[in-house]
């Protein structure tokens, strides 16, 4: 029986767009060790947000280096909150939850992660200390920057030509990835004699073959031009020698941690965050997604039919407070909507914070002191109970944001949703469906945006781009110390 209920589409919509991004296909090489966080609704940016992304802080005028200053504070702010997963998952098998954050930040939770932990300590030999510095210094880099407030000369740590590189072409295969797995769950939710079943089911039979090809060229030129196999031996060769010493390690570790911390004029100190590729905003690689009604029959049976949210999680029609505040909620229960679709863009961008290394986590060459057990009353980086359930104070972080553009949903009741979306803006709020921001304004920043949409017939266009949603990678069990590793083969701690 056909759906009509505004919020059972759209939690369909999340559904394929979820089996698209997570897919599970021999012709895929993903890592599976990750969840989606999802946005309720989307955070608006406009294409000039990422500016400093591509060009780092040189500006012509005083007031465009302010500028980027801003753009990487609010970007790398953004970036820096851990999610939570206290909360239920949608379902057990799609692994995604509600975009929230916790009381910590990543930076700070690393901050303290480097102050308590006592590591490993035994003699390395010159060279082995000379060929890990090496290695350490390909993934991130210092440069000489000009303080902006203090016009003095500080070293900024900065990704380095081989992590650039590598993420680089990581974007260009998961692009790769998306679009053959876009054309794939089309191809199988496809049934009956629609023209648009009929299209989809020939679009994979004929495309199928050249986008596998594509794939796996993606998939050689990460390796050939990303430094692919480099990142991955390097990342080994450091885990090995520093199972035997990890001082000069940490000691980087820190140093490169220190180095990232700037300060924006306009609004304080922050960790420099960016995106791999910086011009990502404005390239044409993204990849194109469409949502009928046949698919919200397929993909809501077979991912969301047994829902154990929160009765508060709505993914309908709802309207927020004033700048998206989210202290005032509405939910429009009844929204219907019939003969529905939805047409967009997506793209997923690799996040990179030269100062985290996350590698560290997985290391089991190292233990917090009793000052860490102290402050924070036992709690563990990351770890499981008995029930598998996830806790500690840095269980994930995001690895990747999910963005979407020229969105476009049509419904033959969209003229009333347009109604409910002018009357909630009017009253200034800001409206949202799903992880779509409909309209309203949203604070970025110190500045007030504006999320705009426009009526033609029974499609409603939203203007610009949004993020919707963060990829995260879990933290294995930490600490994790070696069995074999003594007590007193362990120095440092606070």
């Amino acid at each position: 029986m056909p759906m009509n209920h505004s919020g059972d589409l759209m939690q369909a919509l999340v559904a394929k767009l979820y089996s698209i991004l997570t897919g599970d296909d021999d012709a895929i090489k993903t890592p599976r060790n990750k969840f989606v966080s999802w946005f309720l609704p989307g955070v608006p940016f406009d294409t000039g947000d990422f500016k400093y992304c591509a060009k780092g802080f040189v500006g012509e005028t005083a007031e465009e280096i302010q500028e980027l200053y801003h753009q990487a504070f609010v970007l790398s702010k953004l970036f820096d909150y851990i999610p939570d997963v206290s909360n239920q998952f949608v379902t057990d098998q799609m692994q995604q939850t509600m975009y929230a954050g916790t009381q910590d930040t990543i930076s700070s939770v690393y901050n303290d992660v480097l102050k308590y932990s006592r590591v490993v300590h035994k003699d390395l030999s010159d060279k082995e200390k000379e060929k890990l510095q090496k290695f350490r210094d390909l993934l991130t880099i210092e440069v000489e920057e000009v303080d902006i407030l203090t016009d003095e000369k500080k070293k900024v740590s900065k990704p380095g030509k081989l992590t650039v590189a590598y993420n680089d072409f990581m974007n260009r295969y998961f692009e790769a990835v998306n679009q053959y797995q876009n054309l794939k769950i089309d191809a199988m939710a496809a049934s009956g004699d629609s023209p648009e079943a009929k299209r989809r089911v020939l679009d994979f039979t004929n495309k199928g073959p050249n986008y596998i090809i594509r794939l796996n060229s993606a998939w050689a030129d990460w390796g050939a031009m990303g430094y692919r196999d480099e990142y991955n031996t390097i990342t080994a060769y450091i885990n090995q020698v520093t199972q035997r010493n990890l001082v000069l390690y940490k000691a980087d570790l820190e140093n490169k941690f220190r180095s990232a911390k700037l300060s924006s004029p306009t609004d304080g100190a922050f960790y420099y965050t960016t995106v791999l590729p910086g011009h990502f905003a404005t390239s044409a690689g993204w990849t194109r997604f469409t949502f009928i009604e046949q698919d919200g029959e397929t993909h809501y049976k077979k991912k969301t039919s047994e829902v154990k949210v929160d009765a508060s999680l709505n993914f309908g029609l709802f309207s927020v407070g004033p700048s998206g505040g989210g202290s005032k909620i509405k939910v429009n229960e009844d929204a219907k909507s019939e003969n529905f679709s939805a047409e967009f863009e997506f793209t997923q961008v690799p996040i990179c914070r030269p100062w985290f290394e996350p590698g560290f986590f997985s290391m089991r060459s190292w233990t917090l002191d009793d000052n860490w057990n102290l402050s924070y009353d036992n709690k563990p980086v990351s770890e499981k109970d008995q029930d598998g359930k996830r806790f500690g104070r840095l269980v994930a972080y995001p690895v990747s944001a999910l963005f979407v553009r020229n969105v476009r949903l049509t419904s033959s009741n969209m003229s009333q949703h347009a109604d409910y979306v002018k009357t909630s803006i009017q009253a200034g709020g800001s409206v949202g469906y799903g992880p779509f921001r409909l309209g309203g304004s949203y604070k970025s920043g110190k500045e007030e945006r504006n999320t705009n949409f426009h009526m033609d017939a029974d499609t409603l266009s939203i203007d610009g781009m949004q993020l919707v949603g963060f990829i995260n990678n879990y933290i294995p069990k930490c600490p994790n110390l070696h069995p074999d590793i003594k007590p007193e083969d362990l120095v440092g701690g606070d």
